[in-house]
């Protein structure tokens, strides 16, 4: 997909033209700005709304004259020449709603009265840059030249050691977390339907005094399985969650005070909350808000669920964890075909999309516990949450709630013999924020992990993520390993207005443009086609057929570094051989071909049966039919990204760092 907004070319702000005006310029600039309106109303009358290249040139020399006198009465301070010159700029058809919204963003996002005012601290800034390669030099190659290497296939090739995961955390151990686990069964979902289905299976088979866990950034009342249970008279949140109660189990859910969809939580906590005890046992559900976070537009964004038993003494019984980036919330149930909408709008599913691209994994073994183990040190923090006037006006106020034991089990923290996969729990906790008693120093484990991660790989990099914006960290690191790599794909959603308001489709700019100057034709981004109305909220990373990461953290600054995130990085010790000759992990490389198949409508067999190059062509052909899911995507660069700078950017996407604390894997 092409996102072009009208084109106003506009010249670099920072540029010697626009910051040198003196006052005998500024009079004659205002001459030329009111000729250039009247060129412009002239051609209007002339041509009605029609925009002719006569009076786009017009409008394009009218901005740049009004861009100068803005710099100019910036400089001197004069803020109701400001004001005027904003309120002449308004006049334009095509660019008065967007820059209307882009600079009142703007204004309500700068850290303060004076840096809103400042054009500096608003239009541009440091690393504005569009690129980052810093590399002027072309690759042609499309990968068909790259002959396919054996990857790594060792986990500790892949996950962080013991020893780097203490340097995310600014030098303090993660005691309360294994390093990594073996022996795991992992069961990916590359499709929610097939989540929610299990999810369900596991809820509703709990026994008595088993423990429900549950993390979220949202939630809502919705069936679990709308193409049988459109009501949700069975498979209703809030009926399941019951079911559990009911049979003596107990639930706890941490979820987030989220201000923006306060409603529905609101409407779930209150319905969880008025359940009524078990019959069984003292067994009951309580539903807290979380707030407890660095900034006021930070989130709470992990989305785990945990389901354990009361106690075991079983040598090789574990708790079940789910991990990704599928909230249990209306809009995410769908299928393989995305062709549903009838059954997601009569169930109450559907919210504002049609469809919904997502993934998930369930974690049987050890790994479980270590997500457990997070969700108990969130709750146990002695810091409580939801304290302020703000949360008792939007009815964010918690029941007191009591400490939570640890895990009763027996078993093995860090091996079993349920299957063969490896799993890495990795987080984001800011180290700015100074009450997570767990993470003192904060936690950038998982940052860490997709570094070490994408500079392992050797043959190619599939990614799915919401946002796929600029973290330059991550963009040096694909950088480094394209000119080796035979393909590197992505899946992204395409911004909307909310995060274009957010200066998002300028980072994301910087981001693709920056890889696309360099590898044209390596680097294969596609979006969903906009008739269809699917969503992209994956958050997941597959490197080789080796490696899959996949939670709740997006490819931003702010889930690197900032807002709390838990993903699962999983390396099988199941190994298949391929069609290229080479060796991979059986669960890594069933997921990516599922994935292939949903995006580009072919048979599982088909792709199955490929080499890794054939297939990735793939895309390029179901791009072109107009029957399919996907379209390339392309960004291009507008005139309106100059609006957001350092200062903006700092707010919508925050880098957390702090002194101590390495950003890097050794």
């Amino acid at each position: 997909m092409r996102i072009r907004e009208e084109k106003i070319l506009m010249e670099d702000p920072t540029d010697e033209d626009y910051c040198c005006v003196d006052t005998n310029s500024e009079n004659e600039i205002r001459s030329k700005v009111s000729s250039a309106d009247a060129t412009r109303l002239d051609d209007e009358d002339a041509a009605g709304s029609t925009q002719t290249p006569e009076n786009i040139s017009a409008e394009k020399l009218r901005l740049k004259l009004m861009a100068q006198l803005f710099v100019s009465a910036d400089r001197r301070g004069d803020h109701s020449s400001l004001a005027n010159m904003l309120a002449k700029t308004m006049n334009t058809h095509m660019v008065i709603a967007k820059l209307t919204i882009m600079f009142l963003c703007s204004l309500a996002l700068a850290p303060s009265l004076s840096a809103a005012w400042s054009f500096w601290s608003i239009f541009g800034g440091d690393g504005d840059s569009d690129s980052g390669s810093g590399n002027s030099t072309v690759d042609k190659s499309d990968g068909s030249d790259v002959k396919m290497q054996q990857p790594l296939l060792k986990a500790t090739d892949w996950f962080l050691t013991e020893k780097e995961i203490t340097a995310s955390r600014g030098g303090s151990a993660r005691s309360d977390m294994t390093t990594y686990s073996t022996g795991n069964s992992v069961t990916t979902f590359t499709v929610t339907k097939e989540f929610f289905d299990s999810v369900y299976d596991d809820l509703t088979t709990t026994k008595e005094n088993d423990r429900v866990m549950l993390a979220s950034w949202n939630t809502d009342l919705v069936p679990f399985k709308p193409d049988v249970d459109p009501t949700g008279a069975k498979s209703n949140f809030d009926v399941v969650f019951g079911g559990v109660v009911k049979r003596g189990g107990d639930v706890k859910i941490l979820g987030w005070a989220n201000k923006f969809l306060f409603f529905q939580d609101v409407k779930v906590r209150n319905k969880i909350n008025k359940l009524p005890k078990s019959g069984i046992n003292d067994g009951n559900a309580l539903f807290i808000f979380d707030d407890r976070l660095p900034y006021g537009m930070s989130s709470q964004h992990q989305k785990a669920l945990v389901i354990a038993a009361g106690s075991s003494t079983g040598k090789d019984d574990h708790p079940v964890a789910y991990v990704g980036g599928i909230d249990l919330s209306n809009d995410r149930w769908d299928t393989i075909y995305h062709n549903v909408s009838a059954i997601r709008k009569a169930s109450g599913v559907h919210f504002r999309q049609n469809g919904w691209v997502d993934s998930s994994m369930r974690i049987h073994g050890p790994a479980a516990k270590d997500v457990a183990n997070n969700f108990l040190a969130r709750w146990n923090s002695p810091y409580l949450p939801t304290q302020s006037l703000g949360d008792d006006l939007v009815d964010f106020e918690n029941p007191q709630y009591s400490y939570l034991p640890p895990l009763d089990y027996a078993s093995s923290n860090t091996t079993s013999k349920l299957g063969n996969q490896n799993v890495q729990i990795v987080r984001t906790f800011s180290c700015l924020y100074k009450h997570w008693e767990f993470a003192p120093n904060g936690e950038n484990s998982l940052f860490h992990a997709r570094i070490k991660a994408i500079r392992n790989a050797k043959n190619f990099i599939y990614i799915e993520d919401q946002y796929f914006i600029l973290v330059p960290e991550l963009l040096d690191a694909l950088m480094e390993v394209l000119p080796g790599l035979q393909r590197l794909i992505v899946i992204a959603q395409s911004p909307e207005l909310i995060t274009k308001s957010a200066g998002y489709e300028k980072y994301m700019y910087q981001n693709v443009q920056s890889i696309k100057e360099k590898f044209p034709n390596k680097f294969k981004i596609y979006s969903m086609k906009p008739k269809l109305d699917v969503y992209v909220h994956s958050k997941l990373v597959v490197v080789d057929d080796v490696y899959l990461s996949d939670g709740s953290a997006n490819w931003n600054r702010r889930s690197m570094t900032s807002d709390p995130e838990l993903d699962a990085n999983v390396v099988d010790s199941d190994i298949v051989n391929t069609p290229d000759g080479i060796k991979v992990g059986k669960v890594i490389r069933d997921f990516r071909v599922r994935k292939f198949q949903e995006m580009t409508g072919r048979s599982y067999k088909k792709i199955n049966a490929m080499k890794f190059l054939d297939a990735a062509d793939l895309y390029d052909t179901a791009a072109a039919e107009a029957s399919s899911l996907i379209e390339k995507f392309e960004v291009d660069k507008e005139w309106y990204y100059n609006l957001y700078g350092d200062a903006i950017q700092r707010r919508v996407d925050p880098q957390d760092t702090c002194d101590g604390i390495s950003y890097n894997p050794s």
